[in-house]
């Protein structure tokens, strides 16, 4: 998704090439208008000619343009859409009801639990593995990215490792976590 500015900057360029293409057709138009009052003695068939191209370009003019007006469209439209909802939004974010409830097995809230418990708030596959006590770094791993795929918990990369967090009061705010009784 592109942002406001880079949509802006866009809606900038597609207007400059609108007053190019008017302001080529306004010294076309001149153009014409001499050339025909000083052809006008010669054949139809000359006349016929300019008038055949004259024809072809406002077509090729006529097509631009559309095309131009309709990625204005797409872009008000973006602009409308997703933009309107972060200048409305309020300051304080509002915590609804959970969208959806994630069922997770024991294993997966102890994670979150490691995972919140940290010094950073953030955990590695390495933290994980010590502290449940898996042999390999693959069994954490891959736990870590399950619950990354599932939207709760959020990754990130600080040089060769991969860090997790959890954020409660973020997109995981949604999600009711229902584990089963330990």
């Amino acid at each position: 998704m592109q942002s406001k500015k880079e949509i802006e900057k866009e809606l900038e360029i597609i207007k400059k090439q609108l007053k190019t293409i008017t302001n080529s057709n306004s010294s076309l138009k001149g153009m014409l208008s001499e050339k025909g009052k000083s052809e006008a003695n010669e054949t139809s068939s000359q006349m016929f000619t300019l008038l055949k191209y004259m024809i072809e370009e406002n077509k090729k003019t006529s097509m631009l343009i559309n095309g131009i007006f309709e990625r204005i469209a797409k872009l008000e439209e973006t602009l409308e859409g997703d933009y309107a909802e972060e200048e409305t939004a309020p300051a304080q974010p509002k915590v609804d009801q959970p969208s959806r409830e994630l069922p997770l097995s024991s294993v997966d809230v102890k994670i979150i639990q490691i995972i919140q418990m940290s010094q950073n708030g953030m955990a590695c596959a390495e933290d994980v593995m010590k502290q449940m006590k898996y042999k390999g770094r693959n069994a954490a791993s891959s736990r870590l990215n399950r619950l990354f795929k599932l939207g709760v918990i959020e990754r990130y990369q600080l040089g060769h490792k991969v860090y997790y967090k959890y954020d409660a009061s973020g997109k995981a705010a949604k999600i009711l976590i229902v584990s089963p009784p330990q």
